[in-house]
C-alpha cells in the first residue's frame, strides 16, 4: 500500500515522502497516529500542489535574499568612528548589535542581530571584515574601517604619593 507522511517516521522517511508499507502497518500503526494518509490520487495532487507552492515560497525568499546581499556587497567599505586610546584600543567594543543598526539605515531593510557574523571582537582600530548570512545558501561581506576619535578627557596630574615620606626599605 502506498502512503503519504503527514510527519517524519525515522524507519520510512520524512514529512511529504510517498513509501510502499504493509496494509496492516499503515491501519493499526501509521493511521491511527496520524503519521500517514492513504496516497490516493487526490491526495496525490493535493501533495504536488503543497510542493509547489513551498517551492514558490521558498524561491521567492531565495531571490529576496540574493537581492539583499547585492545590496549589501555594494556598499563597499563601511567607515565607523569610535573612541579609542593612544595604542588604537577602543574604549569598548563594537557589537553585532551596533553593526546591525548602521546596516539597516544603509540597507533599508531589517537585518537580524544572529545573522551578522564577525570573525574576532572589534575593540582595535583597523580593518575588518562582518558577514551577513540572509540564508544558508546566500550570504554578503562588507569590509569594516574603524578611526579613532580623540577622547576628550582631562589630563589627571599624578601627585607622588610618598611625597615627604621616608624611605621604608
Amino acid at each position: 500500500m502506498q502512503v503519504i507522511l503527514s510527519k517524519d517516521v525515522d524507519s520510512l522517511g520524512s514529512h511529504g515522502d510517498v513509501v510502499t508499507v504493509a496494509d496492516g502497518y499503515f491501519r493499526n500503526y501509521l493511521g491511527p497516529r496520524n503519521l500517514a494518509v492513504q496516497a490516493t490520487k487526490g491526495s496525490l495532487e493535493d501533495l504536488q500542489r503543497r510542493i509547489d507552492r513551498i517551492r514558490a515560497k521558498a524561491e521567492k525568499k531565495h531571490q529576496e535574499d540574493l537581492a539583499k546581499a547585492e545590496k549589501v556587497n555594494a556598499l563597499g567599505q563601511l567607515v565607523l568612528e569610535a573612541n579609542a586610546g593612544d595604542t588604537g584600543k577602543l574604549y569598548g567594543t563594537i557589537t553585532t548589535k551596533e553593526l546591525t543598526k548602521v546596516l539597516q539605515e544603509k540597507t533599508g531593510f531589517e537585518i537580524e542581530r544572529r545573522n551578522v557574523n564577525i570573525d574576532h571582537p572589534i575593540n582595535k582600530v583597523g580593518d575588518y571584515t562582518v558577514f551577513v548570512k540572509f540564508s544558508p545558501k546566500v550570504s554578503a561581506q562588507v569590509k569594516l574601517k574603524v578611526n579613532a576619535i580623540k577622547a576628550a578627557h582631562e589630563e589627571f596630574v599624578l601627585e607622588d604619593a610618598f611625597a615627604g615620606e621616608e624611605d621604608f626599605g
